[in-house]
This record gives structure tokens, C-alpha cells and sequence, in this order.
């Protein structure tokens, strides 16, 4: 896949900007690792997959980005003539991340099914929808990045067709999440509110970044969509991951699980047992 990335030579400034922003990616995630790890321990073991599945995402995630970021600085050569990084016989390309994405999307979405006290047979039912719907957001977005040097025509029919995928995952989603916060402790459904806004908000910002090629096709244009890149990952992932693992401990705090009382200060529900 050869992505607008490769079409360009950039100044030391924006060839840094990216280096820099790929290599803050790589250490948020690995940073989250270590965190979600420590923290699993505080949370019930009812919930404590969803902690395991952050992990597997910052594994996933962070090796991407760091082999991300290898490729940018092996794709460039400083050419001291004029100045700028051009590109050399290696090809950049975002197509990586849409590997990663089979992975890594599945996982949150399912985090949020356990954090919901989604089980059973619903449980298996919405995770297969929605990892249907987002593997075939991902497949089409693959595909029209294929055509985002050569037609754009291409790249907004895939994209549109992404989009439906898109708006039925965010749908389901959506729904999910406000049919379930009446049982939530009260921590944990306001937390839950912010989750939903947060995914609106980092989701959001990869089809502006699919989008670059129309409205930004330059060097300029590519730093910015690195940008986008970057923070929707983090956003996604990373402080996603965050407050997954803090309604996880509200839920396990109110449940009586003692490690998450005591890191919470907080006293059993009535009425809501431990599992």
C-alpha cells in the first residue's frame, strides 16, 4: 500500500513531528501496560478480563507503533543539499494499523460488554455483531486507502461504505451503554456517560484521517493526519483503557470485592453481591 506519506519530502520540523508523535504513542501504550497489570488485582475477577483485554491492546497497539515508527525513520533520507527528508527506497504505509485495528477493536468493544455486566449467550450474541460490524468497517477502509494516491473517486465509495458500518457499530454501542447504566453504581455510570463521548470523539478523528488525501495532500496535510493518528489512538486505547479499569473497580468496590474497597474507600451496595 503506498500512502500520501510516501509522495512528499518534509522539512526537519515535520519530519520530527511525526517521528516524535509515533514515538509518544509507543510510550503510552507500553506505560498503560505496566499499569493495567499492576492494577488487575484490585478489580474482581468478574471483571478482570476486561483488564486483560487492555493489556493484549497495549501489546498490540504499542508493537504496531513502534514498527510504525522504525518504517518512518528507514522510509526518509535527509538530503543536506536542500535541506528537507525525501524519500528513500522503503515505502511508508498506514496499512499496519488496519491489521492492528482487526485486533485491537474486537477486544474494546468486548471490554466494554464485561464492564456493562453483559453475560451468556447476550454476551457472545453483541460481541459477534459488533466485531462483524467493525471488522467490516476496517476491511473497506483497508481498501479504499488502497486508492487514496491514484483515485479519490474509489477512496470516498469505500469510505462511504465504511461508514455504514461505522454508524451501526456506534449505534449498537450507544445503545448498550445507556440501557445499562441504571445498574451502575453511581461512579461508574457517570464515568460510563464519558466513555461513550470519549469513543465518539476518538473515532471520529480516523475518517478525518482517512480523509487527508482530499483536503490536505500535503507534507503539511500528512503531519496532521499523523495527528489524528496518534491522538485517536490514545484516545481510544490508552485513556479508554483507563476508564474501562476505573468502572471495573467501581463495579467491584460495590460489589464487596475487598482489594477494590479498599483502593476505592468504598462500602458494599445493598442489595448487590459479589461474584
Amino acid at each position: 500500500m503506498t500512502n500520501i506519506e510516501s509522495l512528499y519530502s518534509y522539512t526537519p520540523t515535520q519530519y520530527e513531528a511525526i517521528d516524535h508523535l509515533l514515538s509518544m504513542g509507543v510510550g503510552a501504550h507500553f506505560a498503560a501496560l505496566v499499569f493495567f497489570f499492576l492494577t488487575s488485582r484490585f478489580i474482581a475477577p468478574r471483571y478482570r478480563t476486561a483488564t486483560a483485554l487492555s493489556c493484549i491492546v497495549m501489546v498490540s497497539a504499542g508493537s504496531i507503533l513502534y514498527g510504525q515508527s522504525g518504517l518512518w525513520e528507514t522510509a526518509f533520507s535527509y538530503n543536506g543539499a536542500s535541506g528537507t527528508y525525501e524519500p528513500g527506497e522503503a515505502t511508508f504505509s498506514n496499512g499496519f494499523r488496519y491489521v492492528n485495528w482487526m485486533v485491537t477493536i474486537p477486544c474494546l468493544l468486548t471490554q466494554l460488554l464485561l464492564v456493562l455486566n453483559i453475560r451468556g449467550e447476550r454476551l457472545f450474541r453483541d460481541a459477534a455483531l459488533l466485531v462483524l460490524l467493525a471488522w467490516g468497517m476496517i476491511v473497506t477502509g483497508y481498501i479504499g486507502q488502497l486508492y487514496e494516491t491514484t483515485d479519490l473517486a474509489s477512496l470516498t465509495l469505500w469510505g462511504a461504505i465504511s461508514t455504514v458500518f461505522f454508524i451501526g457499530m456506534n449505534w449498537i454501542v450507544g445503545t448498550r451503554i445507556f440501557r445499562g447504566l441504571h445498574e451502575m453504581p453511581a461512579p461508574a455510570a457517570s464515568a460510563m456517560r464519558k466513555v461513550f463521548w470519549l469513543m465518539m470523539f476518538a473515532w471520529t478523528l480516523y475518517p478525518l484521517a482517512y480523509a487527508v488525501p482530499y483536503f490536505a495532500p500535503s507534507a503539511g496535510g500528512v503531519v496532521l493526519r499523523q495527528a489524528f493518528f496518534t491522538v485517536a489512538d490514545v484516545s481510544s486505547k490508552v485513556i479508554y483503557g483507563l476508564m474501562i479499569t476505573y468502572i471495573a473497580l467501581q463495579r467491584s468496590a460495590a460489589e464487596g470485592f475487598e482489594p477494590a474497597m479498599q483502593v476505592t474507600d468504598l462500602a458494599p451496595q445493598k442489595g448487590i453481591v459479589a461474584s
